[in-house]
């Protein structure tokens, strides 16, 4: 919602502007992380007696590469051809992602106890102050500075919350002094933090080129389609991070037990995803016309080249907590580095072409690519099986929910709720009539993604 008020206010034009924006400061901004949330949930999971030193470690290094991102930031824009309103969003939306940082650092704490309702409603209390600042700025007609310092103070207030109640439920851990710990942390976790670089480059590269090969309207255009698979990566790793505790600990025992839980996961992610990403398909020219006008018509399509991404957006974002569930965080590294060649070479040659739809076409491949590496990966690290015959059951159900969704998508409104529906319940009905989920499976991953208040998961 954040992100329609923001786009119908400025405009194809600026709204390229901002999306290029947040796509430049977002590379930098992973910098100040490099992995140590990660690292940090995996460490306190495993030890939680050792809380203070793990998070007191974790600080320390926050804080050293926040000033290392926040002078890459302020360096590289200096450099840029860019307007001077421009230039000036790009330091105060620079401040604002090293602000969110810190307050993600603390936050990482409340998931590794997998007390995630904290987390979560800290979240919904962030969405809720910039909402309300993106409104104040927009009635004062501030423009992107505006738009900017709204998202600063708001991630400011998260890192405020997080800080507050971290102290109050587990007490305070201080800035660590212990040189060999602080370097042995930057170690196990730079390669998943230079994964997360090459990840967020490969979710932006696109932009960037697109400003470079073409103009701003499509950089906007394409960031409109590609803001769907942004909302829907949100709410898939609020999913997956929740697994991530107890996948440290299945990997304790043996990688076996491990891949046991993955694949188990997989069946529900993958019950969840292949409906998403069918209506989205479907109704993809709609959405767009309903939440962003049509001075963005052109994006309908894009969507729907995007929509088939999102089944795999499902297993790609339980692949970092899995790789480094067993330590082995630089074949993440690897598998991520090929996606983001794959998607450079395509959008390099597809974008002149076709423009912010040749872009469109580079980042659905990338994503299957991630897939599939992964996947070979997997297999090499001794996953007895790929995992892709979990697939067919719903990509069959999701195949008749498709086939209503179209038959309507054009009705009047109180048809389309009714096809909707009675697909959905088809969908359902199929997915249990193909014995899809063994009541082992369903307990299991109920008990493991559940919201705790207090306890260890099994």
């Amino acid at each position: 919602f954040i992100i329609v008020l923001v786009a119908r206010y400025l405009g194809a034009e600026q709204f390229g502007y901002f999306s290029f924006i947040l796509a430049f400061v977002g590379v930098f901004q992973l910098v100040a992380d490099m992995g140590i949330r990660n690292i940090l949930i995996r460490d306190i999971a495993v030890d939680r007696t050792g809380f203070k030193r793990h998070l007191g470690i974790a600080r320390t290094l926050l804080w050293l590469l926040s000033f290392v991102s926040l002078g890459l930031i302020v360096g590289v824009a200096s450099l840029l051809d860019l307007r001077e309103d421009v230039r000036q969003s790009i330091y105060i939306a620079g401040l604002a992602v090293i602000v969110t940082f810190h307050g993600l650092g603390y936050s990482a704490v409340f998931r590794a106890f997998e007390e995630m309702e904290w987390d979560i409603l800290g979240s919904l209390l962030h969405k809720v102050v910039f909402i309300s600042l993106v409104w104040v700025a927009i009635q004062w007609d501030r423009g992107l500075q505006g738009v900017f310092t709204a998202m600063l103070l708001a991630n400011a207030s998260q890192w405020l919350y997080a800080w507050t109640l971290v102290g109050i439920r587990y007490g305070r851990a201080r800035l660590s002094r212990d040189i060999p710990a602080v370097w042995g942390m930057l170690a196990r976790a730079f390669p998943l933090g230079i994964a997360e670089i090459l990840r967020r480059l490969t979710q932006h590269v696109d932009k960037l080129l697109l400003l470079a090969l073409s103009t701003s309207v499509a950089v906007g255009i394409f960031s409109v389609a590609y803001r769907f698979l942004e909302a829907m990566n949100i709410f898939i790793q609020s999913m997956t991070i929740a697994l991530f505790p107890a996948f440290s600990r299945f990997a304790q025992v043996s990688s076996d037990k491990l891949f046991q839980a993955y694949a188990q996961s997989l069946k529900f992610l993958y019950a969840i995803g292949i409906p998403l990403a069918v209506m989205v398909f479907v109704f993809a020219d709609h959405m767009v016309d309903i939440f962003f006008g049509e001075s963005f018509r052109g994006a309908g399509l894009v969507l729907m080249i995007l929509a088939p991404a999102m089944i795999f957006l499902f297993p790609i974002s339980a692949y970092g907590y899995v790789f480094t569930a067993l330590g082995r965080q630089r074949i993440y590294t690897g598998c991520v580095a090929v996606s983001l060649g794959v998607n450079i070479v395509l959008d390099l040659w597809l974008i002149p072409l076709y423009g912010y739809t040749g872009a469109a076409i580079g980042t659905l491949f990338a994503e299957v690519t991630l897939f599939f590496t992964g996947v070979v990966m997997m297999r090499r690290l001794g996953s007895a099986s790929t995992n892709l015959h979990i697939l067919w059951r719903p990509l069959l159900a999701g195949l008749l929910l498709g086939t209503l969704c179209w038959a309507v998508r054009d009705a009047a409104l109180h048809v389309v709720i009714l096809g909707v529906l009675t697909g959905a319940a088809g969908y359902i009905a199929v997915l249990l009539l193909l014995r899809t989920f063994t009541r082992q499976e369903i307990a299991l991953v109920l008990e493991a993604v559940r919201l705790k208040r207090g306890g260890v998961v099994p």
